[in-house]
């Protein structure tokens, strides 16, 4: 799925595994911005791609457990150089973009992007308990038919060794539910 913005292009690339293309009705959903757009971690990641998609008339819901920062979005601040503020701003009085530090938001979202840090250990290895904890909150509310992307610098099968195992473990099936 390709969203124009001007002279920018987002690609959003879907693996037929993950989300088959006879899912037709979330594609339409998601191709005439109907979707909720649910993002966790709304860092340097996660703040920009919120923005992108509101730009692109999405709704958008970001999810951090930073006090301060949703407290800032929604006031319709920024706290990241490169996102004005007026954008988060412009966003947030249209409803476009709002933010919440309540994991339970994500009953209310179609996909969900997961932009938490992996910092490195002292081996240089990446500390994945930030994105455990977020997949751990995603399968706490997760409900049929969840688009669930990682966003996060980390390993290759990061998806399919921490990710899938735990949303299987509720009784989803990665690809049908």
């Amino acid at each position: 799925i390709t969203v124009d913005h001007g002279s920018k292009s987002l690609l959003i690339t879907v693996p037929r595994k993950i989300f088959p293309m006879s899912k037709k009705t979330r594609l339409d959903k998601i191709e005439r911005r109907e979707a909720v757009i649910g993002l966790i971690g709304l860092g340097y990641v996660g703040l920009p791609l919120a923005v992108e998609f509101g730009k692109e008339g999405y709704q958008v819901i970001g999810i951090d457990i930073a006090e301060a920062k949703v407290r800032q979005i929604n006031a319709g601040k920024s706290y990241i150089p490169d996102v004005p503020t007026q954008d988060i701003a412009d966003l947030v009085s249209k409803g476009k973009l709002s933010a919440t530090t309540y994991f339970s938001a994500l009953q209310t979202v179609d996909p969900i992007s997961i932009c938490v840090p992996t910092p490195r250990s002292k081996t240089k290895d990446p500390d994945m308990s930030y994105v455990v904890a977020a997949t751990d909150q995603v399968v706490k509310y997760c409900h049929k038919d969840l688009l669930i992307v990682l966003e996060s610098t980390t390993y290759p099968g990061t998806t399919d060794e921490l990710i899938m195992p735990r949303i299987e473990e509720k009784g989803f099936a990665i690809g049908k539910d």
